[in-house]
């Protein structure tokens, strides 16, 4: 079963009022959110690129982000800049651009995370209801909708049910994770091939020749996973949020147990705090390494090398899946021709296969899709199955 981000635009429970955003409408999603006013969100260096790197007027650079543009457009935009300035000027000529790369990626996560802080998905529950213990959910979504429908409604678990091991979980405190499920049977796979707002990996920091590596002193495959927090955790400056349900937290993640890198020979490590008098100071520890969210972001060239093998794992996986599949459900994806893994992920899946399998397409839009299967995958029209509806709490996939 194949999850795109139709399938999340489904979740109408969110208490804040809004549905999870695509790439044209983030921002004006942003602004919906209290977390638009809380000082502790930081999107001063996107501010900052606009104004400065760009050239943007003074004040012109929020009107702009809320003017409807595609902001993996924008993403990416700041990662070239950032590349270039850092090969070409260094770290600090690179500034603006680095920290505003990381600030999207934030920005992403708490969005989802404060959209996400409600009941469980009762759409992605009764999906869970219908699946046996050999199907495979494979999601390019980052939200953990899935995650804690799975865990509700069975007895799937992060500590193997990712198809790839955590070093570490955080369930008010961190531990390592279980081997295996109780009856020795996992369950359900969820492969998330873009990561995921609960997976967590170091802050990333330059070494001395300018390029941008992991801050943890282990192999960069290694990522914690956030189950849920009822209390305080050490997280930057101490800036915990309470108020999150489970499989969600505030703008900042807890901090990771995990060692952080040495600096390069004739450096050293200088931690700073700046507390300025408008900004309330946090009240938690902040002990431990400084954590991001582990998101591969919507940028044109998309650097899954980053994290080692975490990826090219939880890919071939997948391919796998689908190269093995009788059925396979597609769920709100709408195959963008910019997507070039994706599209290379079912290449090479189908060219494995030696049985055409039956595919259902369920989409309000499902032509794009289904023309798709045909003439790019060679698909015949017999073998579809086309549900031309929304996802939703009241769909029934046993009627189709």
């Amino acid at each position: 079963m194949l999850l795109g981000a139709g399938a999340s635009k489904s979740y109408d429970q969110s208490p804040t009022g809004q549905r999870m955003p695509i790439a044209r409408d983030f921002f004006d999603t942003f602004n919906q959110l209290e977390l638009s006013t809380n000082p502790w969100v930081l999107i001063g260096s996107i501010i900052a690129y606009l104004e400065d790197d760009l050239g943007m007027g003074r004040g012109s650079a929020f009107d702009y982000l809320r003017s409807g543009i595609d902001i993996e457009d924008l993403h990416s935009q700041i990662e070239v800049a950032r590349d270039k300035q850092l090969k070409s000027e260094g770290l600090v000529a690179a500034m603006t651009p680095y920290k505003a790369f990381n600030e999207l990626l934030f920005l992403f996560a708490a969005v989802i995370n404060d959209i996400q802080n409600g009941p469980p998905s009762q759409a992605h529950m009764n999906l869970i209801d219908d699946l046996g213990p050999d199907d495979v959910l494979i999601t390019f979504n980052w939200d953990t909708l899935l995650d804690r429908a799975l865990a509700e409604r069975t007895g799937w678990r992060p500590d193997w049910g990712y198809g790839v091991t955590p070093k570490a979980i955080f369930a008010d405190g961190w531990r390592p994770p279980a081997s295996t499920g109780e009856d020795g049977n996992p369950g359900s796979l969820l492969l998330k091939l873009h990561g995921s707002t609960n997976w967590l990996t170091a802050y990333s920091v330059t070494d001395g020749n300018g390029t941008i590596v992991s801050g943890q002193d282990l192999e960069p495959d290694a990522f914690g996973v956030f189950e849920r927090a009822t209390e305080p955790y050490a997280c930057f400056k101490g800036r915990y949020m309470p108020g999150y349900e489970p499989w969600a937290y505030g703008y900042y993640p807890p901090n990771l147990d995990f060692p952080g890198r040495a600096p390069p020979e004739g450096y050293a490590i200088v931690r700073t705090t700046l507390n300025f008098p408008w900004t309330k100071p946090g009240n938690a520890p902040d002990a431990g390494l400084t954590s991001m969210p582990l998101i591969i972001p919507p940028v044109k060239n998309k650097s899954y090398e980053f994290f080692g093998d975490l990826f090219s794992t939880l890919w071939l996986k997948a391919e796998d899946a689908l190269a093995a599949a009788d059925e396979i459900v597609i769920i709100g994806y709408s195959f963008p021709r910019t997507d070039v893994q994706s599209d290379k992920l079912f290449r090479r899946a189908f060219s494995r296969r030696f049985a055409i399998p039956k595919i259902t397409i369920i989409d309000p839009n499902p032509s794009p899709v289904a023309d798709r299967m045909i003439s790019d995958l060679g698909i015949p029209g017999s073998h579809l199955r086309i549900v031309p509806d929304y996802f939703t709490a009241d769909f029934d996939l046993k009627a189709f």
